[in-house]
């Protein structure tokens, strides 16, 4: 076990948000003193996690909050306030780079980082020539760098020909937390529509008016609904394209919530359409729930999903539409690939094997 270590992530729902979070709420209740770094509290973050809020001070002079000099010295008083020498970023930039402005502040040599990386740190912002030799540092003076599927780790390789050691340590799922619910679902509910479900920060990277043509397709063929849960900068175009063509009534938006897992349980089918997604910790989530998944083949997806969805080409809401109403006529398919969801998440993706795996990784790294 690790006396102390501090986590630092951003506090979104996205999936390096809720893996970091719940990472160290795991590690808090194995006894270590873990300390969490954001700008705002996790929504899900257990009392039992100490949370540091990094107050950015803004000056009309700087037209960008200088927020990884904030998080340097919100770093640094940690370290001297609790001895704390290992830091877990989760993401290079600009998190893993803070890291070592902070260990440069206290002389050098004092601190000890973790990198993981999640996939936009690399795939979209590593690949940018304005940051691509900043992650590249991050990485370079991290003691383990670890990535959550096989597709990030060499896509970190091939874009940024990074040379070092990649640990692959896949995200987890809480069995507990994320598990079918009580309720009938088709087909053991025959009448009302099949429920569609989609968790997501509707970044564009995320295509979600791919998902709202494939299910335009598919209501042309099946009584549906699809909820959105989550926000981000495409919801409203989004939902304004789905009023437009009259789905108004088939597509609804929860917003942010704390606790994803009801709208979950609650679906016959989980669907997305990412042009990228370097794990899918809500295809894995759903999974957990016993519920199947239908999306691209991309990315980490398919190391998540195994048999327990259909996989389709990426930027085809033709296929995601046709692979939907596959799995959402079969009767015997789906209560196959709903038992094998649940089985594979649970089987290949608890949260002991990960935290075990992390905590191997902070002693390697001390």
């Amino acid at each position: 076990m690790v006396d102390t270590v501090g986590i630092i992530c951003y506090p979104t729902i996205g999936g390096s948000g809720r893996v970091a979070s719940e990472l160290a709420g795991e590690l808090a209740h194995r006894g270590s003193d873990v300390h969490l770094i954001s700008y705002e509290r996790p929504v899900r973050l257990v009392d039992a996690v100490h949370f540091h809020q990094v107050q950015v001070f803004e000056y009309p002079l700087l037209k960008y909050p200088p927020y990884d000099q904030a998080l340097a010295t919100k770093i640094v008083e940690i370290h001297e306030q609790f001895g704390t020498r290992l830091f877990h970023a989760h993401y290079a930039v600009p998190h893993a780079v803070a890291v070592c402005m902070a260990d440069w502040m206290l002389g050098g040599n004092q601190l000890r980082l973790v990198t993981t990386l999640h996939g936009t740190d690399i795939t979209l912002v590593g690949s940018n020539p304005a940051y691509r030799r900043a992650v590249l540092f991050g990485l370079e003076h991290s003691q383990l760098v670890t990535a959550v599927s096989e597709s990030l780790a060499a896509d970190t390789r091939s874009r940024l020909h990074f040379e070092g050691k990649i640990e692959v340590i896949p995200n987890f799922v809480d069995p507990g937390s994320f598990a079918p619910g009580g309720g009938a679902r088709w087909p053991e509910r025959p009448d009302g529509p099949r429920e569609l479900v989609h968790l997501s920060t509707f970044r564009p990277v995320k295509r979600v008016l791919d998902l709202c043509r494939a299910v335009e397709l598919l209501a042309e063929r099946l009584p549906l609904r699809l909820t959105l849960v989550g926000d981000g900068p495409e919801l409203q175009e989004a939902l304004q394209w789905c009023s437009e063509r009259g789905l108004g009534s088939v597509v609804r938006a929860v917003g942010m919530v704390e606790d994803p897992a009801p709208y979950l349980r609650d679906s016959d089918l989980y669907v997305f359409s990412s042009e990228t997604e370097s794990f899918g910790l809500g295809v894995l989530e759903a999974m957990a729930c016993a519920v199947p998944v239908v999306g691209p083949r991309v990315g980490g997806v398919p190391e998540v999903v195994g048999d327990a969805g259909c996989l389709v080409e990426p930027n085809t809401p033709e296929a995601i539409a046709a692979a939907a109403h596959k799995v959402l006529t079969d009767h015997d398919g789906y209560r196959r690939m709903s038992a094998l969801a649940r089985e594979r998440a649970l089987a290949d993706f608890p949260p002991e094997r990960a935290v075990e795996r992390y905590l191997a990784a902070y002693e390697a790294a001390l």
